[in-house]
């Protein structure tokens, strides 16, 4: 979701101003017309060479745009920064700089340049723009919807800024704050990839029907398929229909293996159909992209664990924990697989911890009544496994009551 390359080719104002203010002022005392001669002569000179000097600094930032604009990114990012040299306060500069440096991935260097693009010129709303898609690019994306809100309320209806800010919220789980700039942006007929599926992705997480219109629209497009077959597939996924949930993950993957949270949900997928090599694999190629991401983590280790790898799934569990150390699955993970290595009292902290976090899992009850029984703390035991049978015979209940709702609708 790149921005156009946007060039300012006037001189440059900040050189200009102060140029102005050195040499505007009157002289404090009367010049003889000798000396006023010589004065005029210099300042002419002077002007003259301002002049030179302002072209030049022009010329070079237009020839910076240029290779900007041919996708020589490198050498455009090489140049903008020999012109900032020699004219350190030439915003416009600073602004297409932090484009680009965007674009070679080089993140944070981007939002410093965009945000001293916007110290020295204020007003100038697309550094703003730049600074959000900087955010937004290094995965930032609180950041990302700060910016993106400030240059909304600069340039509102802007169709790039709209749809930028629906897949941040929509990145940061925020769905019901993504849906309307998500479906503006569609309504403004953005044609984008990423929007048509983040929108598609919110519907299919609310269970509305009109996710079968966003994958219509996704598949009707061959530079957007790609996107239909995954949203697709995570539809599948979501209705437990694994096999087919697989079967479109991997055409998905044949048609672009970059796609976000591709690996992720074929993983997903693999270990609900107890193919657990094959998630393993999934769940590391998701990690080679998006290495600080807590699920991956958490089912790789999990995968692993299933797979009877319990020494290979510990590193990875604590890499997921290190992420999200109140984490009640992780924990519940981390005790059973130390439960299983005799190691009752390291699991015992571990699993109180998963059930203070989630107390409405019988699972985790159950694993956690297991170590109280096993280090001897009978009555603590007892209560736990009480509950356990408590929380499963109203699951039950409520099952039941489902099916009998279920089995009284009219065909």
């Amino acid at each position: 979701m790149a921005p156009a390359v946007w060039q300012i080719d006037n001189s440059d104002p900040a050189v200009a101003g102060q140029w102005r203010r050195e040499h505007d002022s009157e002289p404090r005392q009367m010049l003889s017309s000798d000396r006023m001669g010589r004065w005029c002569l210099l300042l002419a000179f002077s002007g003259f060479l301002f002049a030179q000097n302002a072209a030049e600094l022009t010329a070079r930032f237009n020839r910076a745009a240029e290779l900007q604009r041919k996708g020589a990114f490198e050498e455009a990012a090489h140049a903008y920064e020999l012109l900032l040299e020699v004219a350190p306060r030439y915003a416009e500069a600073y602004a297409n700089l932090g484009m680009v440096l965007s674009r070679l991935g080089r993140h944070q260097a981007a939002i410093e340049a965009s945000r001293k693009a916007i110290e020295l010129a204020p007003a100038l709303t697309p550094a703003r723009m730049n600074l959000g898609i900087a955010y937004y690019r290094a995965g930032q994306y609180d950041d990302a919807v700060t910016a993106l809100r400030d240059y909304l309320s600069r340039e509102p209806g802007s169709l790039q800024g709209t749809q930028l800010l629906g897949v941040s919220l929509f990145e940061l789980g925020r769905d019901t704050e993504a849906l309307p700039y998500l479906e503006e942006a569609v309504t403004q007929n953005s044609q984008d990839a990423a929007v048509l599926y983040s929108l598609g992705l919110v519907y299919l997480r609310q269970r509305n029907d009109r996710v079968f219109d966003l994958i219509k629209r996704l598949n009707a497009s061959t530079e957007a398929k790609p996107a239909g077959h995954l949203l697709q597939g995570q539809y599948h996924l979501m209705q437990q229909d694994y096999e087919r949930a697989i079967g479109e993950l991997l055409e998905a993957r044949r048609l672009n293996p970059l796609l976000p949270r591709l690996y992720y949900s074929l993983g997903l997928s693999y270990v609900k159909s107890a193919k657990y090599a094959e998630a393993i694999e999934a769940f590391e190629k998701e990690l080679d992209l998006r290495p600080k991401d807590f699920s991956t983590h958490y089912y790789l280790a999990y995968s692993l664990e299933a797979a009877h790898r319990s020494d290979e799934a510990l590193p990875r569990l604590q890499k997921a924990l290190e992420l999200e150390p109140q984490s009640p699955e992780g924990n519940a993970l981390l005790g059973k697989i130390l439960f299983e290595q005799g190691k009752t009292a390291e699991a015992l902290p571990k699993l109180e911890l998963a059930v203070k976090g989630d107390p409405q899992e019988p699972e985790k009850r159950f694993l956690l009544a297991r170590v109280y029984q096993k280090l001897g703390r009978r009555e603590d035991a007892s209560r736990e496994f009480a509950e356990v049978q408590r929380q499963k015979t109203e699951q039950l209940q409520k099952t039941q009551q489902y099916l009998e709702k279920e089995a009284g609708k009219k065909p």
